[in-house]
């Protein structure tokens, strides 16, 4: 079932407006015998399918780091899910999206991801909070390795006969469940760069370049599991050794328990610890105004209470979301406590 599709991987053009079609044989820093002449093949063919894009200047920046978004994007134009897929998506995860200051090209990937269980949304606030939404940091492989396998809903394996990596006890301990799928539906290799995984580097945008070309085959000649069979395990693994370091970059991986606390855990770790966020506040509010804006309704809420003294009643609060809700509603919503505003404000 091939479908054309568009992936917009760090590209400030192409994500914020029209896509630039730059085919890999014309991109000046993509060659056949170049020094990444071994991506020459999956750049070419992608780009030709107007599934990756190039930057305005004529390149193709093989080895710049994908950021968590782009990621996320790239998993959901690879999946190519129907409208009425993404209104329900939307409908259950836009308010989270726009709570976790998601700019408003990946909102649709955000949701879509959010919806399969690909990420949670602690995932996302975790990644909100880190960086990973503004491109301070970048995911490693041990992440996109994971989002990728819980995307296309393979199963876990116990079986590690299959892979080659001479620093395999460095990978983390969930990507390493997905791996042994991943490398025998040929979309990772099994001996990894020089013979290592480096689970703690970044993707730069010619692997992803191959990586997406294997998923793509994979889902043309498979049958995806309902979203239903998906249930994530999540962590948050952090590693901020100097040597974890693309472009002078610290690389992470983002994920999580929901529920969990965001402290910083051994090396290549689950999070396990259940601390609660002290500016976290709920409150109880009364919609006194509802505009409408490309399908997304705005919201004016007078503060009725909260369990927070810091705010006060009868302060006025905007709120984006999908539901339907009209003027006199009584809402319930959560919200973050900064030094002068909310943060990540959404309704229950």
């Amino acid at each position: 079932m091939k479908k054309n599709k568009f992936i917009a991987i760090g590209l400030s053009v192409a994500l914020l407006g029209a896509p630039i079609n730059i085919f890999a044989k014309s991109f000046k820093d993509v060659k056949k015998d170049g020094n990444v002449s071994w991506a020459y093949k999956y750049i070419d063919e992608l780009s030709n399918k107007n599934i990756l894009n190039g930057y305005e200047d004529g390149t193709f920046k093989p080895n710049n780091p994908v950021s968590f978004l782009e990621v996320l994007q790239i998993i959901k134009t690879l999946m190519n899910p129907t409208e009425e897929e993404m209104a329900r998506a939307r409908a259950n995860f836009m308010e989270t999206a726009n709570a976790n200051s998601v700019p408003e090209w990946a909102k649709d990937a955000v949701c879509y991801n959010l919806y399969h269980n690909t990420i949670t949304t602690k995932t996302l606030g975790t990644a909100n909070t880190r960086g990973f939404i503004n491109n301070k940091v970048f995911p490693n492989r041990n992440t996109v390795a994971t989002y990728i396998a819980r995307a296309l809903r393979l199963n876990k394996s116990s079986d590690k006969s299959n892979l080659k990596y001479t620093d395999i006890d460095k990978i983390s301990p969930i990507t390493l469940e997905y791996l042994p799928e991943l490398v025998r539906n040929n979309i990772f290799s099994s001996t990894g760069s020089e013979g290592k995984f480096n689970g703690n580097l970044a993707i730069r945008r010619s692997e992803i370049a191959s990586i997406s070309y294997k998923t793509l085959g994979y889902i043309e000649n498979n049958k995806i599991n309902s979203l239903f069979d998906n249930i994530a395990d999540d962590l948050l693994i952090e590693d901020k050794s100097p040597e974890n370091t693309l472009n002078n970059k610290i690389t992470e991986i983002v994920d999580e328990n929901p529920g969990v606390s965001i402290i910083n855990p051994p090396e290549n770790q689950p999070i396990e610890n259940n601390i609660s966020n002290p500016n976290d506040v709920n409150f109880v509010g009364e919609i006194t105004e509802v505009n409408e804006n490309n399908g997304v309704r705005v919201l004016k809420v007078k503060i009725k209470n909260s369990d927070s003294n810091k705010i006060e009643p009868d302060k006025i609060i905007t709120i984006n979301t999908y539901k339907n809700h009209k003027v006199g509603d009584i809402v319930n919503g959560s919200a973050t406590l900064s030094e002068n505003s909310l943060l990540n404000i959404k309704l229950k």
